[in-house]
């Protein structure tokens, strides 16, 4: 996505200094740059300050920093207080060029691959975008919003949670239309403290949606289950036990010699064979997760 430096500055509340260029693209690793883009220093274990020249270096067109530049770095800088904030919006300023579908993800396992199924089942009607590997914090969320090419249809964004407060903040950011939970499981909980805390800060997810928006939700999970009260969007539920209490269902589910399931899925707009390439039998909840999402931004059943 192009950004025009000016508007950089106005999202971030920062003062540009020199020319308002155009900037390709968000980075926040001087090893990532290829051209072009807007290079962002984080403080984090190393000052991101300390490698603006090298950025500049490698193509950067401009530069964020918190910090007075005593250098020429021969390129635009747009000062701001705080460059990880101003992080998060410029991840707000990429959202706001979306349209509304943007599916976010979430819970304790299954994350990666039903934002990497759901992302699949969407290109099949949508030209959609999706976080790298595991970007689902908040440095990847911005980064995969600010990333969509242009003419992004729909995007799925995954979200990750160290405590309460963190999916809310990526919601804030993301705006989500459709949510997907996953699971509540003992997870990370010397960060939370218990696994309801758990399902406390997972649950987030499903309370920023907007009313016409729509709840994916783990039916056999008991937490993830009574979630649909902590909504006020459409609740979707998928079963991978076969539950008929849920909307979406796997029924007859198989695996050939290599793990690979095969099941029929079940909705109320008609049933379907699937076949996947991926293995274990854990992968069906993936994907009825992700065919439900897909579902939900109005992907037909068969594609």
């Amino acid at each position: 996505m192009r950004f025009r430096l000016d508007d950089i500055a106005t999202a971030t509340g920062g003062a540009l200094h020199g020319a308002d260029v155009d900037v390709a693209g968000i980075t926040i690793d001087s090893r990532s740059v290829q051209g072009g883009e807007l290079f962002v220093p984080i403080l984090a274990d190393r000052d991101g300050h300390d490698f603006l020249p090298g950025a500049v270096a490698a193509g950067a067109a401009a530069v964020l920093t918190q910090q007075a530049v005593t250098i020429d770095l021969g390129v635009p800088a747009v000062a701001v207080a705080d460059t990880g904030a101003a992080l998060l919006d410029i991840g707000r300023l990429a959202r706001g060029r979306l349209g509304a579908l943007v599916v976010g993800v979430t819970g304790s396992v299954g994350k990666t691959s039903v934002k990497d199924l759901a992302a699949a089942a969407l290109a099949a009607r949508y030209r959609t975008t999706a976080s790298e590997r595991s970007f689902n914090n908040e440095l990847g969320v911005p980064l995969t919003l600010a990333g969509a090419p242009d003419g992004t249809e729909a995007a799925v964004v995954e979200m990750g949670a160290r405590g309460r407060g963190h999916v809310a903040l990526l919601c804030d950011v993301a705006r989500p239309t459709v949510g997907v939970v996953t699971a509540v499981a003992e997870a990370h909980t010397e960060l939370f403290g218990s696994i309801e805390e758990v399902a406390v800060a997972k649950g987030e997810l499903v309370e920023s949606l907007p009313s016409a928006g729509t709840a994916v939700l783990n039916h056999d999970d008991p937490r993830v289950r009574a979630m649909a009260t902590r909504t006020t969007a459409r609740v979707l539920a998928y079963s991978a036990t076969g539950d008929t209490a849920a909307g979406i269902v796997a029924t007859d589910v198989r695996l050939d010699d290599e793990l690979r399931p095969s099941f029929v899925l079940r909705s109320p707009s008609g049933s379907v064979d699937v076949r996947l390439a991926v293995r274990g039998e854990h992968q069906v909840g993936n994907a009825l997760a992700a065919a439900a999402a897909a579902l939900a931004c109005g992907v037909a059943l068969e594609g």
